[in-house]
């Protein structure tokens, strides 16, 4: 059974349909674009580790998928990508990452006289680590001397966010959730700093873009016949692409959070550090785990260490966007299933955009997808520091899987004891005899072992 995407409503000629285990696009011929000829073309073939795998449908498997054979429509199968992440989910070097592929694209389509058209950050997921172009909707023929119609969507979506971070030392997350077409440029403009008006391609690209922009949106009495579209040439739009590409390049982000280094710097001994790592290893062995979720993964210490020990795929979500970020670069380019996802523990991504589905929360994405679920010395920053339950924290986690490794930090710990002040309230409902009893009326305990006098591993599932 065929049921239209949720977020596919925008672009009415070029419409994705789910089914259980496959993805296909509705296309309308009208569009500028013969699908045959690109999809045998050079541009396509050559970047084929960067495009998703796309094929057209046959009539045979037409029929086999109940799909009608409409004579003014061609209709694409797409490879499946195991996960969806949003703009507003990823990292600076994530995000930037991104923005390269999608210059390096461009630069290629121009050379095969080919157009992309669409400057969306949903457009661009990420598959073993590396970013993926998805929307093959976006490509058209090459028109000689015609507008760029990406520039202001990559600025919104791309620029803006990467030097919000970069230069004012902002993280753009979640102001970009705020707005799903991107950081308004004329907010970026007022949140840049001073230095960014010395550098031509920021001046162009956002101070005086930002400005255009506000002189156009009141000129109300203009009409809309008599603006004037400006035509580019090719090597001009190369120049542009090639100018920003320059610009983006050269963006670095600190990292310098408190927990972008925790894993090096903490309260653990080595013999304490050595055990728990063991205890970690031994939980997806004896487990069998393939699809893990890592909660709270830092910079991914442990996720490596679950990679080490056979597990394919690994989800790491943190709040501390520094601390993601080294995640994601350790395990960049070295083919490890690693997907680094930002999730603010207290305020997840929700269902957003037109009838809060056009963007599905984080939660409905994932749910049920992982065999295993690894939360260490996490649940007293929730429970103590954002006030939720115990027993709403359990339940939480268990949206994801049926297996788990807790790590409880005890009301002794002198980081809990900071948390506590003013919330003695809490300690009653803040114990390990609490949290086996929450634990056990829906799960079995297979295990547990105290790491030090105050941290303590609980192994338990369905």
């Amino acid at each position: 059974m065929l049921i239209k995407n949720s977020s596919s409503f925008r672009d009415n000629k070029a419409i994705i349909y789910n089914s259980t285990d496959k993805i296909f696009r509705k296309v309308d011929k009208s569009l500028n674009i013969d699908f045959s000829e690109f999809l045998n073309s050079d541009f396509y073939k050559n970047n084929l580790p960067n495009i998703i795998k796309t094929k057209i449908l046959n009539a045979r498997e037409l029929d086999n998928n109940s799909i009608p054979n409409e004579k003014n429509h061609v209709w694409l199968e797409h490879e499946k990508l195991e996960y969806l992440i949003y703009p507003y989910e990823l990292t600076f070097n994530q995000l930037k990452d991104s923005a390269i592929l999608f210059l390096d694209l461009y630069l290629d389509a121009l050379e095969e006289s080919y157009d992309i058209i669409d400057a969306s950050a949903y457009n661009i997921q990420f598959k073993n680590n590396n970013p993926i172009f998805i929307d093959m909707g976006s490509f058209a023929k090459l028109k000689n001397n015609s507008e760029i119609l990406w520039h202001k969507q990559f600025c919104e979506n791309y620029l803006a966010p990467l030097l919000i971070k970069s230069k004012a030392d902002i993280n753009f997350n979640d102001i970009f959730k705020g707005n799903l077409d991107g950081i308004d440029l004329k907010l970026a403009s007022k949140i840049l700093p001073l230095s960014t008006f010395f550098d031509f391609n920021i001046i162009a690209n956002i101070h005086l873009h930002s400005l255009l922009n506000s002189k156009i949106s009141s000129s109300t009495h203009i009409k809309k016949n008599n603006l004037k579209v400006q035509k580019i040439s090719k090597n001009k739009k190369k120049l542009i692409a090639i100018g920003l590409k320059k610009t983006i390049n050269k963006l670095k982000s600190k990292n310098k959070s408190y927990w972008s280094t925790y894993s090096k710097i903490n309260s653990y001994s080595e013999q304490e550090t050595i055990k728990k790592e063991k205890y970690v290893a031994e939980f997806v062995k004896s487990q069998n785990i393939s699809c893990l979720l890592d909660v709270g993964c830092n910079d991914g210490h442990y996720s490596k260490i679950c990679f080490n020990n056979n597990v394919k795929k690994v989800v790491g979500i943190d709040n501390d966007l520094d601390a993601l970020d080294r995640a994601y670069l350790r395990f960049k380019n070295k083919k490890l299933n690693f997907y680094s996802i930002y999730q603010n523990f207290s305020n997840p991504s929700s269902g957003i955009g037109w009838n809060s589905r056009e963007r599905l929360s984080f939660t409905e994405r994932f749910k049920d997808k992982f065999d295993g679920v690894i939360c260490l010395a996490l649940m007293h920053h929730i429970c103590i520091g954002k006030n939720v339950p115990v027993e709403m924290f359990i339940e939480y986690l268990g949206n994801f899987s049926k297996n788990f490794l807790l790590e409880f930090v005890s009301e002794d710990d002198d980081m809990v004891k900071n948390l506590l002040r003013n919330k003695e309230n809490l300690t009653k409902y803040y114990n390990v005899d609490y949290l086996k009893k929450t634990i056990s009326r829906d799960y079995r305990i297979v295990s547990e072992t105290k790491i030090t006098d105050n941290r303590t591993l609980i192994h338990f599932k369905k």
